[in-house]
Formats: C-alpha cells, structure tokens, sequence
C-alpha cells in the first residue's frame, strides 16, 4: 500500500494511500468536497474508521473524504421517518453522526436503556461499509442483520446534493445501502437505525478446547457441526475460532437462565472431554445487560494492531448443510480439508472462524427491503478462513498465497452451491464475484448505481459497478 517490507532505506512509494485528504466534520464540508472531485474529475474515496479488508477506503491517485469525527450520537422514542404517512407510528431510534464507532454506540445506547444491532469490533465505524455491506452482529440471532435495522439515511449524493433514503423516499436509493456495500452510491453524513428493549439477562459461553490429534480434530469438528442447528434453536449465536490443536468458542444466549445455558451446551463439552488428548477450559458467565456482556467477553473481539498483513475468504453456510448427518459430515471433511490446504501452502497456523450470526432473525428478514445476499436469508453459519504473512515477505508471494486462499475456499463453494459469501469478509480473488457478493440483486444494484452515480465518482475494490473500470479504478474500460 505504501512502503514494501520492512527495509527503512528503501524508497517509498505513495501506492494506493490517497494523495489528499479533506477532514470533512460538517455536512456542508462533504458536500463541497462532493462537487469539488466531481468538478475537477477526481478519483474520490470515503472513509470513517478505515476497517476494510480489501482497500476500500483507499485508492490510488485518489482524493480521501474522511468523516470521522462526526461523532454526534442523539436518540428519539418515537422516529418518523421523513416523508412518512401521517398514521406511521414512532418507533424507538439511535441518530449516528458518520464518525460514530460501536463502542461508543453501545455505551451511549445502555445508557439510554436500549440495544441496538452492531457489530462485535469495537472500533468499527457504525454508519459504513459494516451495516451499508449487511452486518452481522452478536445479536443477529434476536434482531436481524445490521441492514434489517436501518430506519433512514441522510447521504451526500454524486452532484453534492444532499437527499433523505427511506421506505417512503428515494427507495431505490434506501434499498441499495441496505447491504449493497459502502463507499458506492452516496456518503452517509446521518445513519438512523431501530432500537430495541434492553436484554433481562444475557449467558455468555467462553470456551477453549485443546487437543493433539488430528482425528481428535476431525470428530470435534464433526460433532460441533452437527449441534449448530438446535444450538440455533435454543437461541445461541456467536464465535468459533478452530486451529490445529484448539476449539475456542464465545457463544451468547439471551433471556434464558445459567441452568439453561448450562444444560444446552454441555453435551457438546462432555463429548470433547471424552477424548485422552483433549483439555477443556472455560465458563458461562450470566450479566444483567448487553454492555456488560459484550465488554467482559470474547464477544467483543478486540484488536490493538493498527493493521496486519491477512486476506479473508468466506462462505455462507445453508441451513441445509448441517440438517442431515450426510451433508454435516461433507462439511466437516470439506473444512478440514480446506483447513489443510491453507496450512500446508505456508500458513502454519491457519484457522477457521465459525459464525453463528444468521438463522432466527435474520432468516425472517426481508430480502426484498433490503439488498444483502438472500442467501443470508438461508443461512445459518458464516465460515471465514484468514491467510497471513511476514512483513518481509516478497509481493509475488503475497499474490501467491492469496490464490490458495481462493482455491481453499473453493472447496466450500462446491458444497453449498447457490450460497454465496459476506461482503465485508470476502475474498479478494472470489470468482464472479457480483454473484457471490449480492446474488440475484445484483442487476438492480447496477441500475440503481447508475442512477445515482452515472459518471463513477464512489469507486471501490469489488463494489457495485467497478466492473466498468480499470483495476486500479482510475480508468473508464472501453464499451
């Protein structure tokens, strides 16, 4: 992106880091930025936290239009979205300026005595590409998707103009950010989402289960599968992160009692402590609110690192793909294959990432509201397999390892054909990408796109429409 490697005498070349970048902090700024770039036909890029996994709020030869610290966070008991029916009644609502991270969304929300659908990383930006890309959360399970949740936005469009989405105006527009992907139809200066009654009590589950065989891993795999759907049902959702030698999972479940919580896993662990070569550790621990859960536990997956060198793969799992102990054991041997794909190819401690974020909720969300990939609406699991790399290391080898990460996750295409992956955790190098990104909703992204941005000003790494430019997204292709 900038400097290559680590060697501090070499040159350093500007690569893909913005050239220029306007502090925007008033509406008025962004929209001055708007009509300056699109005057003077200028590459321009959006940013607020900068959490994105392939580059997308950076660009070459680009102008960067940050708004991050646009913090205003206000709440209303009773929203209208603008333009609405006079009978639309008023339902409970958290008013996000741009610049808004998730920590300080919940904290402000518990304090005003609600919950609101947000994302498990404390520093992501709570108006962006997370909820404009979907969304999933630690309450997906309860709420929905982040998308599912969205009430209204106020955005600063192509020309400058600054526009109200909702159910009631510009609807196209409204559907298209509700899980069409960030930094692509407008900059978002205003994020209105729903809120909800506070949780009574809330049992988090943070395990660690380590072993040494490989066939230990396997049949741990295998059964841990197979529990995902009545885990599902008893209302569980949450994190597994699966090594060569550890299982380590942070599973929630609301409004159900420690005995509950208890009674529900437990099968599982004494399964795994039937095994010589395994140890498990861990706990379920009971708070009284969403905040306290989500700031005492794993399910606030905290990271100090300011970036990292890793490319991410993901696969949504059908429902279908862990009914029947014929397709659980094709999924078991299918991760673990991809698992030792990914390892033997130079990543030594490869791991998956199991995500119970879909199912309840999110299975009964709307996929005509909204644009995610309907094929979250099947869903029960999202996978997402990580591969990581020395500073040092060449970025013809870099190219290389990200290949193997598309042919790893390959291996989970071909089981769960029509599925698709998670936009804000795909692979770079994902094939037919607009397909795997947004499913049948892709064509009508398009139109919307061109509607809104006919001349290509928000531009970005495998968003809708950057198909008609050049691969560095600084030159229209040819028709």
């Amino acid at each position: 992106m900038g400097c290559l490697g680590i060697n501090r005498t070499a040159p350093c070349y500007q690569g893909a880091v913005p050239l220029y970048t306007v502090n925007a902090t008033t509406v008025e700024q962004v929209q001055e930025t708007v009509k300056f770039a699109a005057k003077h036909n200028i590459r321009l890029v959006i940013k607020n936290t900068g959490h994105d996994y392939l580059g997308r709020s950076i660009g070459a030869s680009s102008l960067s239009l940050w708004v991050f610290h646009n913090k205003s966070i206000a709440f209303s008991d009773d929203f209208v979205p603008d333009g609405a029916d006079q009978d639309t009644k008023g339902i409970g609502a958290i008013i996000l300026g741009p610049g808004v991270i998730w920590d300080d969304a919940y904290r402000a929300a518990d304090d005003h005595g609600v919950i609101v659908v947000g994302g498990s990383g404390p520093s992501v930006g709570a108006s962006g590409g997370y909820c404009q890309g979907g969304g999933h959360s630690p309450i997906s399970q309860l709420h929905g998707l982040c998308a599912d949740n969205v009430l209204q936005y106020t955005v600063v469009t192509a020309d400058g103009t600054v526009e109200i989405a909702n159910a009631f105006q510009n609807k196209d527009l409204f559907w298209a950010l509700r899980g069409g992907g960030g930094g692509t139809f407008a900059v978002v200066v205003e994020a209105v989402y729903r809120t909800h009654p506070p949780l009574k009590t809330i049992q988090v589950a943070t395990y660690q289960i380590y072993f040494k065989e490989r066939e230990t891993r396997h049949k741990l795999i295998k059964d841990w599968l197979s529990r995902q759907v009545d885990l599902s049902q008893d209302g569980w959702s949450g994190y597994a992160f699966i090594q060569d030698d550890f299982l380590k999972f942070a599973f929630s479940l609301t409004d159900k009692d420690w005995i509950f919580a208890q009674n529900s896993i437990s099968p599982f662990l004494d399964y795994a402590e039937s095994f010589d070569d395994a140890f498990v550790l861990g706990v379920v621990n009971t708070y009284s609110s969403f905040w306290d859960a989500y700031a005492a536990s794993k399910l606030r997956m905290e990271d100090k690192n300011a970036g990292m060198n890793v490319v991410l793969g993901s696969r949504l799992i059908p429902r279908r793909n862990l009914e029947t102990p014929d397709r659980v054991e094709e999924l078991a041997d299918a991760l673990m294959k991809a698992q030792d794909a990914s390892r033997d190819y130079g990543n030594p401690n490869a791991y998956f990432l199991s995500q119970i974020v879909a199912g309840g909720a999110v299975a009964n969300g709307s996929s005509t509201e909204t644009s995610v990939h309907p094929a979250w609406r099947d869903a029960l699991m999202d996978v997402v397999f990580s591969s990581m790399w020395e500073d040092d290391l060449p970025v013809e080898e870099q190219q290389v390892v990200a290949r193997q990460l598309t042919k790893t996750i390959q291996i989970l295409r071909d089981i769960t054909p029509g599925s698709g992956a998670y936009f804000n955790e795909a692979d770079p190098g994902e094939p037919d990408w607009q397909f795997s990104y947004f499913g049948s909703n892709y064509p009508r992204l398009k139109k919307v796109k061109n509607m809104v941005d006919p001349k290509g000003l928000f531009l970005c790494n495998k968003c809708v429409g950057s198909e008609d430019w050049s691969d560095d997204l600084t030159c229209r292709r040819s028709r």
